[in-house]
């Protein structure tokens, strides 16, 4: 009763709006000591003026319209608290979900490195968009949901319709409402209504046939009719409250089903009982039910029809305490729901029929006491007010933690799940690209480093090669020069038939040619080709080695090495082509007599030929010293050629000791002997002798003369003219021969210079492209790098939007969970 006096005392004293809206910030004001102390006398002159007044309509009137401004809307009522928590956390999910997107492209952009972000992890991230989406969908449909629960025909479509200001709900005497009804906003200007399992929008009109239990077209007792009313008509729909209407607690027993399907979301329950009669057993039934599935809920206790006790004022107050104590019971001691202070604060006696008129009355513009029905209307409408008000702390209260401290913490959840793996992320690129810059260094130091050495081997192969072309060309020039002088015995071991016929005698010079040119490379190929193939292979090993001593890469080994390696060992080629080097050979197959004046004159000749080459450096140095005394300059006489007569020397004066007359007579002697054409110049020369030294001995010279000119004759057979053929063959060749010994061993040393050289440069490609390779490797490495810093810089980023959502976060809760 106490407390039924504070809650009408607050009232009376105009601390309340019309929908039970606190004036102030402070809605627990109202029950404080000074408050109390302040109103009880004027609440008792006042209450007393109604009932002395009886049905004295005026002075309620009058009283009525004193108390205009209790009607006037209030901007701060509870239940902003609710729209504006609702509001932050869509505003918050909103950067949620904004974030979880930009997080999970970039991580679907990392899983192409598939060491830096497996697939468990980037499906992980995916999951959350749909998370985060699901929440804002349920956040969009959120909002304060009060559930009203009786028996058949308590009022309780009648409580709703009053709270909501117009008769929107059926209602009536004996069972009306058969099904679930539900009452919520609509942001547009026309009401309508949907049924279960459509979408079709139908007149809200049809509510009357669709929920009313007396008509015939009627749903079953566990449908729900949804009911869209104008928000702008309905300050409560708003503030997105909703309105649940149900069938006695009385009609079915399939209270579980109810309860699972329309009542596990609800922020408040009212009880809505008949004040004429007590509390039934269902109606205990249902709510101890709720309470097994439910921890705790709000249960509000309307004792409606209160109005009939105007008819028995004598009983008046004896009724209302035991309802009173009755219901602080059932809160407390059956249900645990609340304290008895709480208990007594949520037990209201109304009128809902009479508060539905008044406000009906009310929005004509006409007092609210033109809808009283009896006495008293005053305070059961104050009464009513007063539910509203504890209503409206209680679910906006309810609604902010049962719904949005749920939402915050799986955001908070999802945040910080997504920071954790983010962490672990980071560390994992900042080791991949601690590796890669590992890696960067070693190359620029491998690059640098195969380029310095590059130089060097670059530089130490050109001598290597340039020692060696010297070496071969010494020994190619030595070993033809030794076997041009064997000449003679490779010739020796030609054994063709010899014919002086002369076209026998072509194809015998041609097939000696080829011989000769045969036996000189063969000889040649057997004394230096193993040798010279040896160091080649030798200096090209020794280059690949070093080579690859730059290219540590065991692929670039594998290709630098085929590309080295010949597919046939190095082989000396030795280009004499004798053929045309001898093909102006004539051979001289007619006899000479050996002991013939023109014989004896050649001797004598060559000797003095020799003789003369030998001293024809002295004479030109004697020739230079004596012009540079007189000052006069005297050309050195070129090189005898080896066939220049010796009497066509350039020497004025003594020649080889003999004097000017000496070489007179033989002149004279070797004309006489060339004009007797051979023996008969001999006989010539012998009857001329033969004064001078007597004809016995002449006669016998000339015999053994005759004789070995007949023997020389006999002897000059086709073997004789073959050895005669060969010598001179020999003469020539050799001539020849030691005019190329310069070229061919040239030729041999430019073809061990251009295999090293080949090589070389094969190799060198090798490393060219090996470091081609490095750099173009070197540039991806940058880019990996400038990429992970790039990410790194991004991961950072959404680490610091996962803080920043952690925070607004933690402020929401402080500002709408935490105070509540």
């Amino acid at each position: 009763m106490a407390a039924y006096l504070n809650r009408t005392i607050s009232l009376v004293t105009g601390q309340t709006g019309p929908n039970g809206n606190s004036d102030t910030d402070d809605h627990h004001s109202s029950s404080s000591t000074d408050t109390v102390d302040k109103s009880v006398a004027g609440f008792s002159r006042h209450n007393s003026t109604i009932q002395s007044s009886g049905s004295n309509t005026s002075m309620n009137s009058g009283a009525m319209v004193s108390d205009t401004r209790l009607y006037q809307s209030n901007d701060k009522s509870p239940l902003q608290i609710f729209v504006r928590a609702k509001k932050k956390i869509n505003d918050i999910y909103g950067e949620i979900e904004e974030y979880v997107h930009e997080t999970t492209t970039f991580i679907n952009a990392l899983h192409a490195e598939a060491e830096i972000v497996d697939k468990a992890e980037r499906e992980l991230f995916e999951s959350y968009v749909y998370k985060v989406a699901a929440i804002r969908e349920v956040l969009q449909r959120d909002h304060m949901k009060v559930a009203f629960f009786g028996r058949t025909s308590n009022g309780k479509s009648s409580v709703i319709n009053a709270m909501l200001r117009e008769k929107i709900l059926p209602s009536g005497i004996g069972h009306t409402t058969n099904c679930f009804c539900q009452v919520e906003g609509n942001d547009g200007g026309e009401a309508y209504l949907m049924t279960e399992g459509s979408a079709e929008k139908l007149n809200v009109v049809n509510i009357k046939q669709l929920a009313n239990a007396l008509c015939q077209e009627k749903l079953c007792e566990s449908s729900l009719v949804r009911i869209f009313w104008p928000r702008e008509r309905c300050s409560l729909l708003r503030d997105d409250v909703v309105f649940v209407d149900s069938p006695g607690v009385d009609v079915s027993a399939n209270l579980d089903d109810w309860i699972d399907n329309h009542c596990l979301n609800a922020d408040v329950f009212v009880l809505v009982l008949n004040a004429e009669s007590t509390m039934t057993r269902a109606e205990k039934q249902f709510f101890h039910t709720v309470s097994q599935k439910l921890s705790k809920p709000n249960i509000f206790i309307l004792n409606n029809r209160w109005d009939a006790s105007a008819n028995e004022p004598e009983c008046q107050e004896s009724v209302k305490s035991q309802h009173t104590e009755r219901c602080i019971d059932f809160l407390t001691k059956e249900l645990k729901v609340s304290n008895e202070k709480e208990a007594a604060e949520r037990v209201f006696f109304v009128s809902a029929r009479e508060t539905l008129q008044a406000r009906i009355e009310e929005s004509k513009g006409n007092p609210p006491h033109m809808g009283a029905i009896a006495e008293g209307f005053q305070i059961r409408y104050f009464e009513f007010q007063d539910f509203e008000r504890k209503f409206e702390e209680c679910i906006s209260q309810s609604a902010v933690k049962t719904k949005f401290q749920q939402h915050s913490s799986r955001g908070k959840s999802v945040s910080g799940d997504m920071r954790s793996m983010l962490d672990n992320i980071y560390e994992r690129i900042t080791i991949f690209r601690n590796l890669k810059q590992d890696q960067k260094n070693l190359l620029t130091d491998r690059i640098q480093g195969t380029e310095t050495q590059m130089m060097q081997v670059t530089r130490d192969m050109k001598c290597k090669i340039h020692t060696m072309v010297e070496e071969v060309e010494e020994k190619v020039s030595k070993a033809l020069n030794e076997e041009i002088w064997r000449l003679g015995v490779l010739i020796d071991e030609f054994n063709m038939p010899f014919h002086p016929e002369r076209l026998v005698l072509n194809i015998y010079k041609k097939e000696l040619n080829a011989h000769v040119e045969s036996g000189l490379g063969s000889n040649l190929r057997a004394r230096l080709s193993i040798a010279l193939a040896m160091n080649v292979e030798s200096a090209q090993a020794d280059m690949t080695d070093r080579m690859h001593a730059l290219v540590p890469n065991e692929q670039l080994i594998v290709s630098s090495t085929k590309l080295a390696l010949r597919n046939q060992p190095f082989e000396m080629l030795y280009s004499l082509n004798c053929q045309n080097l001898c093909a102006d050979f004539q051979e001289d197959l007619e006899f000479k007599f050996s002991w013939g004046i023109t014989a004896m004159m050649q001797r004598f000749t060559g000797k003095v030929r020799e003789r003369s080459k030998k001293n024809q450096p002295a004479l030109a140095n004697r020739q230079t010293s004596i012009g540079q005394q007189h000052g006069v300059v005297t050309p050195v006489s070129s090189p005898v050629d080896d066939t220049t007569p010796v009497c066509l020397l350039p020497t004025p004066g003594l020649v080889a000791g003999i004097t000017p007359e000496q070489l007179s007579l033989i002149s004279r002697f070797a004309i006489t002997s060339v004009g007797g054409q051979g023996t008969m110049g001999g006989l010539l020369v012998a009857g001329i002798m033969l004064k001078t030294i007597g004809w016995r001995v002449l006669v016998g010279v000339g015999a053994l003369y005759g004789c070995i000119y007949l023997y020389e004759r006999l002897s000059w057979t086709n073997s004789a003219k073959e050895r005669t053929f060969k010598s001179q063959y020999v003469r020539h060749a050799t001539k020849k021969l030691k005019m190329i010994v310069d070229l061919t061993s040239a030729n041999c040393s430019h073809q061990v210079q251009q295999e090293l050289s080949s090589t070389f440069a094969r190799l060198c490609r090798t490393v060219d492209t090996a470091t081609t390779d490095m750099n173009e490797e070197l540039k991806t490495l940058e880019v990996q790098l400038n990429l992970l810093e790039s990410n790194q810089k991004q991961l950072k980023l959404l680490r610091n939007k996962a803080n920043y959502i952690q925070n607004e976060l933690d402020i929401f809760e402080h500002n709408y969970i935490a105070t509540q």
